[in-house]
């Protein structure tokens, strides 16, 4: 929280950014209704996936159902999170944000998820489930304890192609 009452979240670089006016050129409410990502429960490094509907004011919550314990904890960090997305909007909108008056993002769990045994997959179950509803994709069954090895090599082959740019490749033959 801040130490006033009343303040600017966005000033400064970090607020361009925020607003997309730097990179990558899409500004919240206009160009992008939709933020994906990953929190992590920094006491057991488990994963929880989140789908901020900036539009409709909820945060959906995709959790791969280990440990019970962890979601808890973490629902903590994703309450501050639900106020924070809500202040930024506010400002966003030309609002003045007062943190005593906000009204916090709607939180609510995704249902019909893949769940894992292992709570070493749950990074990688996140990360396509997320994936997965960003595509408008319903069937998630290839999302399973059995597939997750593949899952991550295909992951990594799909970070690694799309930054090897061709800057990188002349940077590797000089």
């Amino acid at each position: 929280k801040p130490h006033k009452k009343k303040q600017t979240l966005l000033e400064g670089c970090v607020g361009e950014l925020v607003k997309g006016l730097i990179h990558p050129k899409n500004v919240w409410l206009e160009d992008v209704d939709v933020i994906y990502g990953v929190i992590e429960d920094k006491l057991s490094y488990h994963y929880i996936g989140v789908e901020i509907q900036l539009i409709d004011n909820t945060i959906t919550l995709f959790h791969c159902g280990l440990p019970k314990a962890n979601i808890k904890r973490a629902l903590n960090q994703i309450q501050e999170l639900a106020v924070l997305i809500s202040a930024i909007k506010m400002e966003l909108l030309g609002e003045e944000v007062n943190f005593e008056d906000i009204s916090p993002f709607q939180v609510k769990f995704a249902e019909g998820l893949p769940k894992t045994k292992f709570p070493y997959n749950c990074g990688i179950f996140d990360v396509k489930m997320l994936e997965c509803r960003s595509l408008g994709l319903k069937s998630m069954t290839n999302i399973n304890d059995e597939t997750a090895i593949d899952l991550r090599s295909k992951l990594c082959c799909e970070i690694f192609d799309q930054f090897m740019d061709k800057d990188f490749q002349e940077g590797q033959r000089k």
